[in-house]
């Protein structure tokens, strides 16, 4: 026969039935994934998130994305209150099959698909939201304005050489310095940017050295290519002030 008395259990602790934080269900997760409250401000961002972005966010202060920076397939510039996430908040229903290219701050172009979720109250109130950036292995079909792979036609030295036409010369020169007026306004709106920046300091100069290693990098090419196109471009124009003169020349020795 069993005693009749009471089986006792260890009291539960104050936690006992404390529902898990954002950072104890998501930090160990390996897809990036992020929370914002019910206006759109980052609450709250994982591992995963931070790496993909290529750098850490404000809370409170960086709003619908972390991205430093989104695209459209195309290359379209994306305003982050076009994004994927802005829209599934502001309409209030999540957005699937979307794709896009971020770019991390020294110019690093990853494609991802976004899942934005708005969250609801037991009301059916929207409180929050969340988002799962998925990166896509095939690569970004985005053409940057700075990437020479968008340069007119056949403007390598070798094409000059082939064909000195001052419209065309004129016209590729245009190209270029709208390019490198690209590059410094981009500089200029990351500068201002990290100047409103108020979280910690290591993290803005980290940031602030990929943005103006970027610039360099874009720069670069840029520079080279006016280089070439000025001196061909003055190749061109002594080459025809040769010819007009011989023309006068010739025309006078006839005469």
């Amino acid at each position: 026969m069993y005693a009749d008395t009471p089986e006792t259990f260890p009291a539960p602790g104050f936690d006992w039935n404390d529902e898990p934080s954002c950072a104890e269900v998501f930090g160990h997760v390996d897809a990036a994934i992020y929370t914002t409250d019910a206006e759109g401000w980052l609450t709250y961002y994982n591992e995963a998130a931070a790496a993909l972005w290529g750098y850490r966010p404000e809370l409170g202060r960086t709003r619908w994305c972390g991205s430093w920076r989104i695209y459209q397939l195309d290359g379209t510039p994306l305003p982050l209150d076009q994004c994927p996430m802005a829209e599934a908040m502001q309409q209030g229903q999540e957005v699937r099959g979307a794709r896009a290219v971020l770019e991390q701050p020294d110019g690093t172009l990853i494609p991802f698909m976004p899942f934005p979720t708005p969250l609801r109250d037991a009301s059916g109130q929207v409180v929050a939201g969340s988002n799962l950036l998925l990166p896509l292995q095939t690569p970004a079909p985005l053409a940057s304005s700075n990437q020479l792979d968008e340069e007119p036609d056949a403007i390598s030295p070798f094409a000059f050489e082939a064909a000195l036409d001052p419209d065309r010369l004129t016209g590729c020169m245009q190209w270029a310095l709208a390019a490198l007026a690209d590059v410094e306004l981009a500089y200029q709106l990351d500068c201002e940017r990290l100047a409103k920046w108020t979280g910690p300091k290591a993290e803005r100069d980290r940031i602030l050295r990929q943005v103006e290693h970027r610039r360099r990098r874009q720069r670069q090419p840029l520079q080279e290519l006016l280089d070439e196109l000025d001196r061909c471009f003055s190749a061109t124009v002594a080459s025809r002030l040769t010819a007009c003169v011989q023309s006068v020349t010739s025309r006078q020795a006839l005469a």
